[in-house]
């Protein structure tokens, strides 16, 4: 049973948000069109409304006036395809089966995962994805077969390799001195040598990535200074294609980068205090605020969710690549803040509130059943470990129905928060090494975690430590 007013308050909230979209779905007029915005290795000081002192995000920093912005706001794991499974699916790592990172040949997210995309396009939703797609380059695991209408991108990190079962469109673009037979020939290369990646990267492979529309390569290797214009062209010229039918529309807008290597169109190139990092991020920045600029003047806004936020934190051992958490520690691959908690900012005109700050614990598998709610669109059979975020985002004092989230690492949960306490049994260790075999912190007086007080808190870690257990046997029900 609930132990005071507000747990019961937020019992309360979990149940309507249950049951809400069941008894009394929104009218398919009013049915919200969606774009989500998941950008590469951006952490959590990486935008000017974060804290950044260097980076200029004029036009994210306005989303965030016009919008809600998360103060803590997570992903499920810190590593790229995992993070986007958990996204689409609203399944915890150890649920929909993605644990790490996929790489070229790779089969990617289990065929039975239902994502976003298909629970959408069931509702009559034109679907698209452009960008980075991290989870699977086989022809079955491309977005076209996961529930996208369209898709134009890299099937994986812009750091990878051309994969060894990607047909050559007819018309492709070739680059950089490679024809239909150069390009055939290496990806033959990959498909004889794909446990062999020394040799891959010998033949000079490396960051040599394709971009796909659909299911065929149409350019290699990929012209990336231009990627993050591109994206947002499609995107908008997508919008207007399902518009002009009068369909509401999800978009999946995944940039490469801020992800290595780095690359910046001219108008953007050398020009950020924060150097090469800080071109690429501004440059996203410009073209975020091109894309709210066209959903204004357009009329879509004030029928238009709109997310922004990113997989992981930032890969600190690239240096003057990567980005910065701000206050928190670490980065990429750890569980500690700087690798699970990111920036999320939520603008839906005339619906969400202006300018409202969220400091409860919001996360990315929380979109999928947040956008069943606003959509009346069935939840898929699945368990889900998101809650819906629906209630919170028409009014920001409605606390978010979470009792706590969970840390994973490897598809394993290694640490949990409750409140404003987390425990960590093993440590948080990723590109910055500890010993310490247990830590525990309160992050509302230590966001930085520095002061390990599970000595001195024994009884709170051994509480947090059973939730751990708990969660771990639930795979065995």
């Amino acid at each position: 049973m609930p132990r005071s007013l507000r747990d019961l308050l937020r019992w309360l909230v979990v149940l309507v948000s249950v049951l809400l979209p069941a008894i009394a779905p929104l009218p398919a007029a009013s049915r919200p069109n969606i774009i989500v915005i998941f950008t590469d290795d951006q952490a959590y000081g990486d935008l000017g409304v974060y804290g950044s002192p260097n980076l200029r995000t004029p036009r994210i920093d306005r989303m965030a006036t016009e919008g809600l912005r998360f103060t803590d706001f997570y992903v499920s794991t810190s590593v790229c395809s995992a993070s986007r499974a958990s996204l689409l699916t609203g399944r915890y790592p150890d649920r929909n089966g993605t644990h790490g990172v996929y790489f070229p040949g790779d089969t990617g997210l289990s065929y039975q995962e239902t994502t976003i995309a298909t629970m959408l396009r069931s509702q009559g939703y034109a679907t698209a994805c452009f960008g980075k797609w991290h989870l699977g380059d086989q022809p079955r695991s491309l977005p076209t077969q996961r529930g996208f209408d369209q898709y134009w991108g890299i099937p994986y990190s812009n750091d990878m390799f051309i994969g060894p079962n990607q047909p050559i469109a007819s018309d492709a673009l070739f680059r950089e001195g490679h024809d239909r037979a150069s390009t055939q020939a290496d990806i033959d290369f990959v498909r004889d040598h794909l446990k062999d990646r020394p040799a891959i990267f010998q033949r000079g492979l490396k960051h040599r990535v394709p971009i796909m529309a659909n299911g065929s390569i149409v350019e290699y290797p990929a012209d990336q200074a231009t990627l993050t214009r591109r994206y947002f062209d499609h995107a908008i010229a997508f919008i207007d294609d399902a518009t002009a039918f009068d369909h509401p529309f999800f978009v999946y807008l995944t940039p490469s980068m801020p992800h290595v290597p780095l690359f910046a169109s001219p108008d953007f190139d050398g020009v950020s205090l924060g150097g090469r990092f800080g071109d690429t991020i501004e440059e996203i920045d410009a073209q975020v605020g091109r894309l709210l600029d066209h959903l204004d003047q357009t009329g879509l806004s004030e029928n238009t969710l709109i997310v922004f936020t990113t997989d992981n934190g930032p890969w600190l051992n690239k240096g003057d690549d990567a980005g910065s958490a701000g206050p928190l520690r670490d980065g990429k691959f750890s569980s500690y803040e700087g690798g699970l908690r990111v920036p999320a900012i939520m603008r839906w005109t005339g619906t969400i509130p202006a300018g409202a700050t969220s400091h409860e614990i919001g996360a990315t598998i929380d979109l999928l059943p947040t956008f069943s709610a606003l959509t009346g669109a069935p939840l898929p059979p699945a368990p889900l470990d998101g809650v819906s975020l629906q209630a919170h985002l028409l009014n920001p004092a409605n606390p978010v129905p979470r009792a706590g989230y969970f840390y994973y690492k490897n598809g394993r949960p290694v640490g949990v928060r409750h409140g404003l306490w987390k425990y960590l049994p093993h440590g948080g260790a990723g590109s910055i090494k500890t010993t310490t075999p247990a830590e525990l912190y309160n992050l509302g007086t230590d966001i930085s975690e520095t002061r390990n007080v599970v000595s001195r808190e024994p009884a709170i870690a051994a509480s947090l430590a059973q939730l751990i257990e708990q969660q771990i046997a639930r795979l065995a029900e």
